[in-house]
């Protein structure tokens, strides 16, 4: 999904934790092993650090192989290592289309960021290629113009490259997303537009993972997330290399 600053009634702001010698460097992942039904721990380390300082001691229920459980225990070291920055923003109801977990971009107005925000007004479609118009005049100096949709159901395309139209027109490669009426519904005036994200290539906008979503009582939410790095992933294949220490 997408938030930008047509969805938040509050700016974006983010906050950025130092490491500390209070940080888990370690993690010691215990479950039930699927053929013997007993308790083992695999030990979760970067082969830079075989000894940690600060281990986490964590009980995992439901999974019953050695290498999973490794791969989940890998996955928290790796955001206790790597995960820093923290985003916060409020919305109205539209941070409702998320769970907890979900994956979603966040963007800002910060003016040098090369970023526009718009909403869609049309689209048509020929030749496996799709037209927007924008409600705002597009920058094409933005190096490697690209495009981001926020469809109406809140979820989001991938980055696309954009071929300029006019200067509130851009085009790109069709996707069968366009032809999903769940995702676009030009045809009435009551359901909220489609948002567009115009950038660079070098984008300014942030990947994140929703932590907490909390209604308020003003009939707003606050969404809190913490940011999304592939690295977090990275030992998802990997098969539990044995006690390290």
């Amino acid at each position: 999904g997408v938030i930008t600053p047509h969805e938040m009634v509050e700016e974006l702001q983010s906050g950025f934790t130092v490491p500390s010698d209070d940080d888990f460097d370690g993690v010691d992942v215990t479950y039930i092993n699927g053929t013997t039904w007993a308790e083992e721990t695999v030990k979760c380390r970067t082969p830079d650090n075989p000894t940690p300082v600060k281990i986490e001691n964590y009980k995992l229920d439901g999974v019953l192989n050695q290498d999973h459980a490794y791969q989940i225990g890998m996955r928290r070291l790796m955001k206790y290592l790597q995960q820093r920055v923290t985003f916060q923003t409020t919305t109205e109801l539209d941070a409702l289309c998320y769970n907890t977990g979900d994956r979603i971009v966040l963007t800002d107005d910060i003016p040098g960021n090369n970023t526009i925000f718009c909403l869609v007004e049309a689209m048509t479609t020929a030749g496996g290629v799709t037209t927007f118009t924008v409600t705002e005049p597009l920058d094409w100096s933005f190096e490697n113009p690209r495009a981001l949709i926020r469809y109406q159901d809140g979820s989001a395309s991938g980055l696309m490259v954009a071929s300029r139209v006019g200067d509130f027109q851009l085009s790109v490669p069709h996707l069968s997303e366009f032809d999903d009426p769940m995702k676009v519904d030009l045809s009435s005036a009551t359901i909220e537009p489609i948002r567009l994200v115009f950038c660079g290539s070098m984008r300014h906008v942030y990947d994140a993972i929703v932590e907490e979503i909390a209604p308020q009582s003003d009939g707003t939410c606050q969404v809190t997330a913490k940011e999304y790095l592939e690295s977090f992933y990275q030992y998802d294949d990997a098969t539990y290399p044995g006690d390290a220490a």
